[in-house]
């Protein structure tokens, strides 16, 4: 209780804040770098990692998963704030889903397979990821991967989870209580509110919902767009709640 408590307090801090350009300017630096992974012949997984230069020590790690048509660098501003928040960001462009192939939407359900994948060899590569504290983070289709990652004997390292825009997976949710963020627009035509609310329902564990009045299909992801701030503060708090270390 003492965490969600937290969590409020965190969200009206950030609610009343905003940077200033000479703030801007004196963000920790962002280091990008990219590793060619894969799942077997038929399943290759480049991964963009966001990090702070020169970061060392034990970090937390968010695994984001783009949706239909999309690239992990489509999400950098987000990908950035969360590096310089501290968090080692790990992101696959998915084998058959991703903007450079033809979108293949059956293959979805093997993608929280991938997601996995992609962690545990991050993980082993890069010492600096602290395997105990992960949230998983989807957009759209990644949403659905994202949820698809929580079913019996998942990842005991994952933590959190956060679902933009996403449907219920096919697998039934298990193993160890992971806290759960929905957001989801109320205006979205493609994945409608009532998805998303069906997913929600089903989750067992600790869950919160988040509207976002007059949001569209991630138009509220942009940077630029009227409703990014809010909606990347709101998620940036929770990743700060939840991966807190113990």
């Amino acid at each position: 209780m003492r965490r969600w408590g937290a969590f409020v307090m965190l969200l009206a801090l950030l609610a009343g804040c905003g940077a200033s350009a000479a703030e801007a300017q004196a963000r920790p630096r962002v280091t990008t770098r990219i590793v060619l992974l894969a799942r077997g012949k038929d399943r290759p997984l480049p991964t963009m990692i966001w990090s702070l230069t020169g970061l060392t020590g034990k970090h937390p790690v968010v695994l984001f998963s783009h949706g239909l048509g999309g690239l992990p660098e489509h999400f950098a501003p987000l990908a950035t704030s969360w590096a310089q928040a501290g968090f080692i960001v790990v992101a696959p462009a998915y084998p058959h889903t991703n903007a450079r192939v033809r979108v293949d939407r059956a293959d979805i359900g093997n993608q929280p397979a991938d997601a996995a994948y992609v962690l545990h060899a991050v993980e082993r590569m890069d010492p600096r990821l602290d395997a105990a504290r992960v949230a998983a983070v989807g957009f759209s289709a990644g949403g659905t991967t994202t949820l698809g990652l929580l079913r019996a004997g998942h990842d005991p390292g994952i933590r959190a989870a956060v679902s933009v825009a996403g449907r219920r997976p096919p697998s039934a949710f298990g193993g160890a209580g992971v806290a759960v963020l929905f957001v989801h627009g109320d205006r979205d035509p493609t994945v409608p509110l009532s998805a998303g609310k069906r997913a929600y329902e089903a989750v067992p564990w600790p869950k919160t919902w988040v509207t976002v009045p007059g949001g569209r299909h991630g138009d509220y992801l942009k940077a630029g767009r009227p409703g990014y701030p809010a909606v990347a503060a709101r998620i940036l708090a929770f990743l700060r709640v939840t991966l807190a270390a113990e």
